[in-house]
């Protein structure tokens, strides 16, 4: 696990690259600064920090795949592969097998359930990453049994780093990693770890360009 979590970078908010095995892989690139084409970009939902069309074009290639939500348009997207998903699907994308989760707040308006938002499992050998997306601590997270789990922590738009704490002993998560802060972010970090359970480690990225 540990090459994994050594590939994985904090681009602010809830964007990550991973370079894993000559693979670039975006999840909601959004203001990226580094320049590295992307192999696979995944996108959870369709609010503009995480569906950057601008950025989405920066880190475009010949033979980019972009997954992307239902209602997440892209056009004049050349020489790329668009795949379109929602929860229950379960993909493979160059090599790469991912699973798609449900995503969505229970007790506010900004993702209702109703809508296209989505998490993702990703599998990097025989490690599970979960991207959570924009969501609250949900019934659906219980059973997905992941390695390494990057959850939101803000409590604002999603849930805050106590239901994080809660949520990755539900994932069974070996590693938290924090994303989606709030105002306070060094609060946020240490509600994090006071509240998670034994046996989880935290891991807080430093930002990356």
């Amino acid at each position: 696990m540990t090459e994994v979590l050594d590939s994985i970078q904090w681009l602010s908010h809830a964007s990550f690259r991973i370079n894993y095995k000559g693979l670039i892989i975006y999840i909601d690139p959004w203001q990226v600064k580094g320049l590295l084409p992307a192999d696979i970009i995944f996108v959870t939902h369709g609010h503009f920090d995480h569906f950057s069309k601008e950025d989405i074009f920066r880190l475009l290639k010949d033979g980019t795949s972009l997954i992307l939500p239902k209602g997440c348009e892209l056009s004049d997207c050349k020489n790329c592969k668009i795949t379109i998903v929602a929860a229950g699907d379960e993909k493979e994308v160059k090599g790469i097998r991912f699973k798609v989760v449900p995503a969505y707040n229970k007790d506010k308006s900004f993702h209702p359930k109703s809508s296209s938002c989505l998490g993702y499992i990703i599998r990097l050998g025989d490690v599970y990453l979960y991207h959570a997306g924009d969501t609250d601590l949900i019934d659906e997270m219980d059973g997905l049994n992941v390695d390494i789990a990057l959850l939101p922590v803000g409590g604002t738009y999603t849930m805050d780093a106590k239901e994080a704490a809660l949520a990755a002993q539900i994932l069974k998560a070996k590693v938290v990693i924090p994303m989606h802060f709030g105002s306070g972010r060094d609060k946020d970090i240490m509600d994090l770890k006071s509240n998670l359970a034994k046996g989880i480690d935290l891991k807080v990225l430093p930002l990356s360009g």
